[in-house]
Formats: structure tokens, sequence, C-alpha cells
């Protein structure tokens, strides 16, 4: 689809469309920018596998201009994103990893879970909340 719409009111319209958004997944809003996590390209319907993994970008609200953040393309098949300060946090569906992302270095596994870990929130603090789809659970990492 890479695709990404907006809710004004009680109607979807597009926001963008680009083949760089690698199938679009879990977005974060971040000041004058959207943080975006991608699933990849090629996806199999079978298992949902891809033939190329995805990563993360940002979209300009204004301009809409779309830029890979250096370092983290192509690292894996994401879900859920969120940015506490200057760190970007994002789930791996199929592997249930969570990885964080600073500008200027690569992305870094943080914590394991089951796969299944998808879109993620937090408190704007230091605590991510980690949805478990298989448990039907939601796990809190505090990163004090």
């Amino acid at each position: 689809a890479d695709t990404i719409y907006r809710i004004d009111g009680d109607k979807p319209e597009l926001f963008v469309k680009d083949a760089l958004l690698d199938s679009p997944n879990g977005v974060f809003a971040d000041g004058d920018r959207l943080i975006v996590a991608s699933w990849g390209k090629g996806i199999n319907k079978a298992d949902f596998s891809t033939a190329e993994s995805g990563g993360l970008l940002s979209v300009d609200l204004v301009t809409k201009t779309i830029t890979p953040l250096p370092g983290a393309q192509n690292f894996a098949d994401l879900d859920g994103v969120i940015a506490i300060g200057g760190t970007i946090y994002a789930t791996a569906y199929m592997t249930g990893t969570l990885y964080s992302y600073t500008r200027g270095g690569k992305p870094t596994a943080v914590a394991k879970f089951k796969p299944g870990s998808a879109d993620i929130g937090t408190d704007g603090k230091a605590t991510i909340y980690v949805p478990l789809m298989g448990e039907g659970e939601v796990a809190a990492l505090s990163l004090d």
C-alpha cells in the first residue's frame, strides 16, 4: 500500500503515498515530523515475511518529504514506533525484538519478547508499553 492516511474529523484523507514508505506499519508524531516504522518490501501473504526488511523513516509534516533515517534501513519487519527524547524505539513483530535508535547510530536490541510484539506506547518519560498479541498481555518496560 505504501500509503499513510490522515483522519480529519470523521473522514480519512490521503496524507502521503510513496514506494519509499515500504509498507508503513507504525507512525509517531514527533514535532514537525512523522516517524514511520516500515514492514518492508515484497510481503509474502502466506506468512508475512518480506523479501527486504523494513526500517525507520521520517516524513516532514508540511512538505511530506520522506527521509530514511541514517543507519536504520533494512533491519527488521517493524510494527510499532515511539520516541522518547532523542531516542526512537520500534518493535519487530515477527521476532519480538524491541529496538532503540539514536541519530548517527544503528538500531540496537534492548529487549526481547515472544513474537507478536506489536504497536507500542509510552508515558512519554521512561516507560514503554508493549502489547504481546499472542499472550493477550501488555508488558511495561522501565528505561530507568
